[in-house]
């Protein structure tokens, strides 16, 4: 609120100032408004670089077949011996076309182990790729130990979802892992090591 003058005329022709007041916007909205987009803006840039996981409830379980590892490693052998052929290269990461959701069952053990270097860093690329986003990235700080048959598979799981592992699982439980299949890393001996992604997880009912 501002004070001005106005002008009033008086019967002889003068003019008498008079004291009038003046109303003018209220800075305290104008500043509570910028703090409120300050803010959101915040919220915005820490869920694009920090996207969290996917709540078990919001999760696409029906966009999940139902496969074997054994089969998903024989269709990325196919899919990458003809690709060579194509293009043959020294790639040292293979990454697919698609995501190929898919749901296998494995029995835990109970073991993890930090996630390497290599493996790190393809997850990082692949996120920026695939997603267009390295946070996605993030969700994966760890791979845990799955036995399927005689097989042993080490598999990156999101930080979000294996933290429920201990007080879900024991060792030598059966569990649905709901996993994507971003590619693989190529040795210098031409050999691919796939990598498989678990996003989620679920015990089989019996």
């Amino acid at each position: 609120m501002t004070f001005g003058l106005l002008f009033l005329s008086k019967p002889d022709g003068r003019s008498k100032a008079v004291s009038a007041l003046r109303y003018a916007p209220a800075p305290q909205k104008v500043r509570t408004t910028m703090s409120k987009f300050i803010w959101l803006s915040f919220i915005l840039v820490f869920i694009v670089f920090n996207p969290p996981a996917v709540s078990a409830q919001g999760f696409p379980w029906n966009d999940f077949e139902r496969r074997t590892l054994p089969e998903l490693i024989k269709i990325n052998e196919r899919e990458e011996s003809e690709n060579i052929q194509r293009t043959p290269d020294e790639t040292q990461f293979v990454f697919r076309d698609s995501r190929l959701p898919s749901v296998v069952t494995v029995n835990y053990t109970g073991e993890s182990r930090p996630l390497s270097v290599e493996r790190k860093k393809f997850i990082q690329k692949y996120a920026l790729s695939y997603f267009r986003n390295s946070g996605y990235a993030n969700l994966y700080v760890a791979e845990y130990l799955f036995k399927a048959g005689a097989e042993d598979y080490w598999l990156p799981v999101q930080q979000g979802v294996a933290k429920y592992f201990p007080e879900d699982l024991k060792k030598g439980d059966e569990v649905d892992l709901y996993l994507i299949t971003p590619g693989g890393l190529r040795s210098d001996k031409g050999k691919t090591v796939w990598l498989f992604l678990v996003e989620q997880y679920q015990q089989p009912l019996k």
